[in-house]
């Protein structure tokens, strides 16, 4: 790993600026057959609400087979097709963007995968409360909303990488950051899907008291959070502004708290989004 990162900081000049991981599936020296992959966005990335991105956050280097586009993620993590795959999750935006990344691919996962669609995508992946949930086992531990990333993936042998001059790299970035100007950043505006396997939630108890309907809610997972709509009729529930957004907890019942308008006012759990 030591040597990879070297080589590349040597060749590119990008000193501590670069991003490099080595995929801990496939941890060990790396093989000259083994394929390099790059990509960088030039930002701002925002959330679908404008927020800028947080550090730390979640970018995923998807592929799908040939003539196929990304079908997009699950809100578990997953992706909807089961054609597509999630090559690798990594939590790497800072700065609003997702800085120059480098990732090694194995020769004979890449000659699998060799001629489909591959991208890049920005992962939501924020909890109630703002703070990110990132990565577990190669895969966004949540999905509120993605998008993809505009700009180019590249390839190159493990073989090539001494190869690479520092003035072409330069080179390279200044085009970067001249198409950067006009490239708007990247958005995370697609609302992910809610998986067949997901619970149904449950209301197990409901109470009024000093203006506030309490409801305590079972069967939720931890990758969606909930919330309440609200409406004078069942057939006519619509958001409702003051109700608590609680993440789910596949363990313990959850409480989701509103006010209450009224004796006749009907409730509904719902998906937050």
């Amino acid at each position: 790993m030591e040597l990879l990162k070297g080589a590349f900081q040597r060749a590119t000049g990008l000193g501590g600026c670069a991003i490099i991981v080595l995929l801990s599936s496939f941890a060990g020296a790396g093989g000259l057959g083994d394929y390099l992959v790059r990509f960088s966005t030039n930002g701002p990335d925002r959330y679908s609400d404008g927020t800028l991105v947080g550090d730390g956050e979640c970018y995923a280097l998807v592929w799908s087979p040939k003539g196929f586009v990304f079908s997009g993620f699950n809100a578990d993590g997953t992706t909807v097709s089961p054609r597509d795959r999630v090559v690798l999750a990594a939590s790497l935006a800072k700065g609003g963007r997702c800085p120059d990344a480098l990732f090694q691919i194995p020769a004979a996962t890449y000659q699998e995968l060799e001629g489909g669609e591959w991208s890049v995508c920005l992962v939501d992946t924020r909890t109630a409360n703002g703070r990110i949930a990132g990565v577990a086992a190669n895969a966004p531990r949540r999905v509120n909303r993605w998008g993809k990333v505009r700009g180019e993936v590249t390839f190159s042998p493990v073989s090539s990488l001494g190869l690479l001059g520092a003035a072409a790299s330069q080179a390279s970035g200044a085009k970067a950051r001249q198409a950067g100007a006009l490239t708007p950043g990247a958005r995370a505006g697609v609302l992910s899907e809610v998986p067949e396997c997901a619970r149904h939630p449950r209301i197990t108890s409901f109470e009024v008291a000093e203006g506030v309907a309490r409801l305590m809610v079972e069967d939720t997972v931890p990758y969606l959070t909930y919330t309440i709509s609200s409406g004078d009729a069942p057939d006519a529930l619509g958001e409702d502004r003051s109700a608590d957004r609680v993440d789910g907890d596949a363990g313990k019942p959850i409480a989701i708290e509103a006010d209450a308008q009224g004796s006749g006012c009907f409730f509904r759990v719902t998906r937050a989004e």
